[in-house]
């Protein structure tokens, strides 16, 4: 095995964690990456095409070494296999920071809901962004396999199984630290920091609806779409490809809300314990491995339920918070830090590259 491995990284969906995570392990990483990437657009034209670009970029202006495969479940890596099979003998990873399976009891049959398990079954190895993710996809993928009589006769689940990792992904801790501690302007009580993308955003304006209501004001820093965000709610928008500004906004922020039921891995909320901005989230998806238990019944709201999320807003003010869980929130960050994270994902990787077959 070389001392250092050339890896070639394909992200059909640059932005967010995947944009945030590749570059902070090609700053980090002691291997050589080659990053090639399409913008974050309709992740149902990316699992349907990214394959069919990216062969044609490589076929048409490679010329490097590949020791190792590492891409994202945005895009079909066995069309990408048919495209080029010089690929199928590099060892390969899947990094799955999201997945479009179908809810196990969902009889619904979407046009790409079998790539993501294709994908799966094709790599050497698939990792997750959380405990949560893995655990939700192969719920998801056993219930689609029991769906599709074809897949049963040759079970994947046992395989993917054997291959699934969990694989936190790199933050810079360090960096949210040091915008804290240079900031001059003090925290502001009354400064909300949303994330727009993939919320609820129908649940999110009824909350603070109620809020406005109750008489209660505030400001509003989004981050993300806000097509669909009321217009009455006082706010300023931080581009999201500024990560600079966003953590900046949330260290002055006093509160961070999501109103993601489901989602895999929270880099913002992440940003939140880190900066000591009071996370409230919903009861769901990451945040029950994400939060210290110290934090969920002060934090959590019923994700179906605007007057809990609205309740929980007013709790920051005049409930008294809990104490003593710092120690457990270092503790669960320690995964996310660039460095230990990047380590140990370059371990991983030159552990795939020496068990690979030799040609």
């Amino acid at each position: 095995m070389p001392a250092q491995l050339d890896i070639l990284a394909l992200e059909p969906f640059y932005g967010g964690m995947r944009r945030t995570m590749l570059e902070i392990i090609v700053r980090c990483s002691r291997h050589r990456w080659t990053v090639l990437k399409l913008p974050p657009r309709r992740m149902e034209r990316r699992l349907t095409a990214a394959a069919h670009w990216f062969a044609e970029q490589l076929t048409r202006h490679w010329v490097g070494r590949v020791d190792m495969l590492f891409t994202s479940d945005a895009l079909n890596l066995p069309d990408l296999y048919r495209l080029m099979p010089n690929l199928i003998q590099k060892p390969s990873v899947v990094y799955f920071h999201s997945n479009q399976l179908a809810e196990a009891g969902d009889e619904r049959q979407g046009p790409h809901e079998l790539v993501n398990l294709s994908t799966a079954t094709a790599a050497n190895e698939i990792w997750f962004n959380s405990l949560y993710h893995l655990k939700n996809f192969m719920a998801k993928a056993s219930a689609l396999v029991d769906r599709h009589p074809e897949l049963s006769s040759q079970n994947p689940m046992p395989e993917l199984t054997r291959k699934a990792h969990l694989m936190s992904p790199p933050v810079d801790l360090n960096f949210i630290r040091e915008v804290g501690k240079a900031s001059k302007t003090p925290r502001n009580d009354r400064l909300f920091f949303v994330d727009t993308r993939d919320a609820n955003v129908e649940l999110l304006n009824a909350a603070l609806a109620t809020v406005v209501r109750r008489g209660e004001p505030f400001e509003l820093v989004t981050v993300g779409p806000v097509e669909e965000l009321s217009t009455d709610l006082p706010r300023r928008t931080i581009s999201e490809t500024d990560d600079a500004g966003q953590i900046h906004a949330m260290n002055h922020a006093a509160v961070y809300i999501s109103a993601k039921p489901t989602t895999t891995c929270d880099l913002h909320g992440i940003r939140a314990l880190v900066a000591d901005t009071w996370p409230i989230v919903p009861r769901g998806g990451v945040y029950a491995e994400l939060l210290p238990k110290k934090m969920h019944s002060a934090c959590m709201y019923d994700p179906d339920d605007a007057d809990s999320l609205a309740s929980r807003i007013q709790d920051h003010w005049y409930i008294e918070k809990p104490t003593g869980y710092a120690p457990d929130v270092a503790k669960i960050l320690k995964p996310f830090d660039a460095i230990a994270a990047c380590k140990a994902i370059d371990q991983r990787l030159e552990e795939l590259a020496a068990a690979a077959p030799k040609k």
